[in-house]
């Protein structure tokens, strides 16, 4: 969707985004459920994008296993997944490239995996994978001024990615806003990411934006759909949140 321009004022997007790690897809019903329960129906001054599910591939082979694949493709990912038929703890796409390593941010600073992986391989260069490339051809087209990358697990929240200054107070104050309205704590990981959608927001767009970890550490991956009333209730106020974000994002110009 266009920016907007009127009366001066700048009209813009915030992006959220779920299961860009295929295991974690409860970020998906995450966000379906807050917009069946119109919880963002109040907001005027800008506009919201969902892509509900950043890997489609990758969930269908976490929650269905191999028979939502190829019969062409199994071999190679049975041996990608260390010849196990069980695929329920699967992060990558279906080319076995994690998606949340594969955008242009420090690319492979931090180097988990140097071959097609369940998890934690960056991918042979940076936006490789069609995923990456469609995301990045969609935020450069809208110019979003704030984005939120949903995972799972921890109830944690990631806004750090070597700002300084304006920048680092403006982010910051974002994220002690959801910090407060979920009840989940801020933690730096800075010096442990690289080439993540954040990282790459942060780092080239200038614009603030979170990684959300939503569910307790104690839950075991795939969390189930059992959980997902008492994980939304912790985002009720996701659009006080937003609308805050804006005006701080705005302030800070």
């Amino acid at each position: 969707m266009a920016v907007e321009m009127i009366n001066n004022v700048h009209y813009s997007t915030a992006i959220l985004l779920g299961s860009i790690h295929a295991r974690e897809n409860i970020t998906s019903d995450l966000l379906c459920k807050m917009i069946d329960e119109n919880l963002f129906e109040n907001i005027t001054n800008f506009n919201i994008s969902f892509i509900v599910m950043v890997n489609p591939d990758g969930v269908e082979l976490s929650k269905n296993g191999l028979k939502s694949c190829p019969n062409f493709e199994r071999k190679r990912l049975v041996e990608i997944n260390n010849y196990n038929s069980d695929f329920s703890m699967w992060k990558a796409n279906g080319r076995g490239v994690d998606l949340n390593n594969n955008f242009d941010a420090d690319f492979k600073k931090f180097i988990n995996s140097r071959s097609f992986s369940p998890g934690g391989f960056a991918g042979e260069f940076a936006e490789s994978e069609i995923e990456t490339k469609a995301i990045l051809n969609y935020v450069k087209s809208i110019k979003p001024f704030f984005t939120i990358s949903y995972h799972s697990k921890g109830e944690e929240i990631y806004y750090n990615y070597f700002q300084s200054d304006n920048l680092l107070k403006r982010d910051k104050i974002i994220a002690e806003k959801f910090e407060k309205s979920t009840g989940y704590l801020i933690k730096n990981v800075e010096n442990f990411s690289c080439g993540g959608f954040k990282d790459y927001c942060v780092q080239t767009l200038k614009i603030p934006a979170l990684t959300i970890e939503v569910g307790s550490d104690e839950l075991s991956h795939p969390i189930g759909e059992e959980f997902l009333e008492e994980i939304y209730e912790k985002h009720k106020d996701i659009a006080n949140d937003l609308d805050f974000a804006y005006n701080i994002y705005t302030n800070y110009k």
